[in-house]
């Protein structure tokens, strides 16, 4: 399939209809009342027809389950939105469940699905869609352009605002698209997409949000941590674009039934959406191979839905794609706080710096000096039983020949569409091996893993006994020589360029287009550039590794296509 690389300029050409009020992401504003009675009805029977399954639980038992669980998580944690459902009212509820008439368990599992369903279910603003991704960044351009000619009476706060907006877009040029583009536009118009994107930052829903824009794709609804809907930098775009809350804090069986039927609704609806099948954010900036599949598996049982009510349902499409930055905001935080899980509580948490205005705006700020500072790319296509989609809009298996999607959920007996929890369960299962294959396939080098990956290789080297946690709590101060760093990135660029030539990974332009020694500055440089204190500092012999953790944290991006 043709590939297709563009920066943000050239995006603007690969503009469709779906950018227009057609999308069916701008029905959610009036279809949402609907949408949460639809959810809380189906999540009720659902749970009412598992209460009298073989297994012998019942409604007593799905309460009992929630309130528990509710009652140990509100031992540990207590916010505003606990008032409604306090732990006292929830060990109330446990007392009583075993004199309860069913009737009595029946209005309270009712009660707390529709409270779950409207507090899940996403909005949508048509005008703040429109200001957030076209009419204000157009208006803008135009009035500093027009600020620009000469002879212009420019006020100097407008002069600064000008030289701010003109580091912008100087920013958006250095963010690249990538992949699949031509056929994920042609899907758009035959089903219903699916993005399942790497996960690394908080900033990564707004990132797959302009490119989706930029490439001339549809807006999606997405889950985000409910967190995200208080942050002062988020929750004003989180509550009219579309997002759906996600509450983590809630793990029992009852809150999760409700979030998965929203999320089949919404796909057998025709909402295009996206998942992170990573889940949080990845801690140690790993690859992720380890997928959860919930979520996924409502693509596959809302489309199974559908065939079955019409043999002619529009398909499900599965879009893997990758987000690779140079910098990550948070990495610090992250690295820490995966340390302290793998190290048994050895590292301790900071604040998240994504809820940290100052970080941010100096994150920016820092990062409008890279060449590029992040490539999103969308991978091959894949049906819910992991075949390859192409731009007709059909399915192919491994030896390229077409394949009857509804062939995979028809009843051996019968012919006819059928459910099947353990078949589809393995569908889903395969689906998402598929979807970490194609995370790694998808993946791009950036010009900070490959140095931070040579400079923490070469510490190992130096101490071959010691393990990560000893590498990273006792390396500081160790000095990597500019010889052995040239070496080591020009063997880690051929290792790299020979797996590229397989299809296993990809490198940024930068790492094609620049000689080893220009890539050696860039990676130290950019690594100097954001965090402080600086993880590496710059000697006349060499390197001195300052913040190992932080090394060790963006080699790992390309540490599995070393192993």
């Amino acid at each position: 399939m043709r590939q297709i690389e563009f920066k943000r300029g050239k995006s603007m050409e690969l503009r469709g209809p779906m950018m227009n009020g057609d999308s069916p992401l701008f029905r959610l504003r009036s279809e949402r009342p609907r949408l949460v009675s639809d959810v809380s009805r189906r999540s009720f029977n659902n749970f009412v027809r598992a209460s009298r399954d073989d297994r012998g639980t019942g409604i007593e038992y799905i309460l009992n389950d929630a309130a528990y669980q509710e009652i140990e998580r509100l031992k540990r944690e207590q916010g505003p939105e606990d008032e409604v459902r306090s732990i006292a009212w929830w060990r109330n509820v446990s007392k009583q469940l075993a004199t309860m008439s069913e009737r009595e368990k029946r209005r309270i599992l009712n009660s707390l699905i529709e409270s779950y369903a409207d507090d899940i279910a996403g909005r949508f603003n048509p005008w703040v869609y429109k200001m957030a991704t076209g009419v204000m960044p157009i208006g803008l351009g135009l009035l500093f352009k027009a600020q620009e000619l000469p002879g212009a009476d420019v006020p100097k706060g407008i002069r600064d605002l000008q030289r701010v907006m003109n580091h912008l877009r100087d920013l958006t040029d250095r963010v690249m698209i990538q992949g699949e583009i031509k056929t994920l536009q042609n899907l758009a118009r035959k089903g219903t997409l699916v993005f399942v994107p790497t996960h690394s930052s908080n900033m990564d829903s707004i990132l797959v949000g302009w490119s989706l824009y930029a490439a001339g794709l549809p807006p999606v609804t997405y889950g985000a941590g409910k967190n995200l809907f208080t942050n002062p930098l988020t929750s004003f775009f989180m509550n009219n674009l579309g997002a759906y809350k996600v509450d983590r804090r809630l793990s029992h069986d009852l809150y999760k039934g409700v979030l998965k039927t929203y999320s089949q609704l919404l796909i057998e609806k025709g909402y295009h959406s996206l998942f992170f099948p990573g889940g949080t954010r990845c801690r140690s900036n790993i690859v992720e191979q380890k997928l959860k599949l919930g979520l996924l598996g409502t693509a596959l049982t809302g489309y199974i839905h559908n065939l079955m009510r019409d043999p002619e349902a529009k398909p499900v499409y599965i879009c893997p794609m990758t987000i690779n930055y140079n910098l990550v905001l948070e990495g610090e935080s992250l690295i820490e706080n995966h340390f302290k899980r793998e190290g048994q509580g050895r590292y301790l948490l900071e604040n998240d710096e994504f809820n940290q205005l100052a970080s941010v705006t100096r994150f920016v700020m820092k990062t409008m000096k890279m060449d590029s500072t992040t490539i999103l790319r969308f991978g091959t296509p894949l049906d819910p039983f992991g075949n390859e989609v192409r731009a007709d809009g059909e399915s192919y298996d491994k030896r390229g020949r077409r394949v009857d999607r509804s062939d995979y959920v028809r009843s051996a007996r019968s012919g006819e569409i059928v459910y099947d929890v353990s078949r589809d369960r393995q569908y889903t299962r395969h689906t998402g091996e598929c979807i970490a294959e194609a995370f790694l396939e998808n993946t791009v080098a950036m010009p900070t893993n490959v140095v931070s990956w040579v400079l923490f290789d070469r510490l190992q080297r130096r101490y071959p006994n010691w393990d990560v946690f000893r590498l990273v709590r006792f390396g500081a101060d160790e000095i990597i020589s500019w010889e052995e760093l040239h070496r080591g990135v020009e063997e880690l660029l051929k290792h790299l360029r020979k797996l590229e030539s397989e299809g296993k990974v990809r490198l940024s332009p930068f790492l094609h287009e620049e000689d080893p020694d220009r890539i050696v500055y860039a990676g130290i440089e950019y690594l100097r550039m954001y965090h402080t204190p600086e993880p590496v500092k710059s000697w006349s012999d060499g390197v001195m590794l300052q913040k190992v953790e932080l090394i060790y944290f963006y080699g790992n991006r390309v540490r599995t296509f070393t192993e």
